[in-house]
């Protein structure tokens, strides 16, 4: 009896799994990442760049401060110095594809 049980708790779950897996490929499908590339300007800081890129990610809401480093891991050398004029940062960012 619990074998039995065992054995349709077991088929159960790999049918959930299958189908949570099913849902995230059709949900990836229907968002890309989106990789740029950032000249910094005069006045600007890792904050406001994060605040206007922020607002582009439509993959649901993100936190300001997770946004920003993110930004900073991708750009590791960020951990050592702050942003000048004429640096090159990449940012990325969740955006839905549209048909």
């Amino acid at each position: 009896m619990m074998r039995k049980m065992v054995i349709v708790l077991m088929a159960a779950l790999f049918v959930c799994v299958g189908s949570v897996s099913e849902a995230a490929e059709i949900d990836h499908r229907t968002w890309t990442v989106v990789h740029v590339s950032y000249e910094v300007q005069k006045g600007d800081t890792l904050d406001s760049i994060a605040q206007k890129y922020i607002q582009k990610n439509t993959y649901g809401v993100r936190d300001i401060n997770e946004f920003r480093e993110g930004i900073r891991e991708i750009n590791n050398w960020l951990m050592t110095r702050e942003l000048k004029p004429g640096d090159i940062i990449r940012i990325n960012y969740w955006e839905k594809v549209t048909n």
